[in-house]
């Protein structure tokens, strides 16, 4: 059984440490996003920066509570390369479940190429409820998924 993560808004001066991570994780790795580029997308206004920790951080999840057509949205959930398989991003999807809880549905975007992001989301109950294609970069679509809370 995976350690049980801690979980505590991010500080300010953890962002940069998140974008890293961030960077070095699919999809943002295979678009080659710079550092500042995901800074700025963690920065996105309404939306709560959460940090998962052991001895020190592992993961982080960023909610919207309004993100998508009015609805709670999961914008970025990311573990360190380090952590990855060990049970790190199923405790920060409950968690980020958790924070939404009240809401009818969550929902989120996966890259069509990250498939074993596509799976994983899949094994915690969501659905694939529809396509964009061409939307970050051409010849790769963004999944919306979504998973009903109550």
């Amino acid at each position: 059984m995976p350690e049980q993560l801690q979980f505590s808004p991010a500080h300010q001066s953890e962002l940069m440490h998140c974008a890293q991570v961030m960077k070095e994780t699919d999809p943002w790795l295979t678009y080659q996003f710079s550092s500042e580029t995901c800074a700025g997308i963690l920065r996105w206004r309404g939306g709560t920066l959460f940090i998962g920790r052991l001895d020190g951080p592992v993961g982080f999840v960023l909610i919207h509570p309004r993100g998508f057509l009015g609805s709670p949205y999961i914008a970025v959930l990311a573990v360190a390369a380090g952590f990855r398989g060990r049970g790190v991003g199923a405790q920060l999807l409950r968690f980020a479940e958790a924070q939404l809880s009240g809401s009818r549905h969550v929902y989120l975007c996966v890259s069509s190429f990250n498939v074993r992001a596509v799976r994983f989301y899949e094994l915690h109950g969501y659905a694939c409820v529809g396509e964009i294609p061409d939307f970050i970069a051409d010849g790769f679509s963004e999944l919306l998924m979504q998973k009903r809370l109550s």
